[in-house]
């Protein structure tokens, strides 16, 4: 459930969130290891907004907000 305080916050100091193509190396129930521009990285699926899979490849298309992309890359 939400609060006041936090809806509030959330209309007065929206987040930025990007688009990233990523390639999936393994996906457990709380993070994802994902490779991006060589470097390889676990993220907790908590950050990750909205994860698109792609049907004839690994290529995983993710919504992060640009706080945490930076924060891991």
């Amino acid at each position: 459930m939400f609060s006041l305080d936090s809806l509030l916050r959330t209309f007065l100091y929206p987040k930025p969130y990007i688009w990233v193509d990523v390639f999936l190396l393994k996906e457990t129930q709380k993070a994802i290891l994902i490779e991006f521009d060589s470097k390889v990285a676990w993220l907790p699926k908590a950050w990750i907004l909205i994860m698109k899979h792609s049907n004839d490849s690994d290529i995983v298309r993710i919504k992060i907000s640009q706080y945490h992309w930076e924060k891991e890359f």
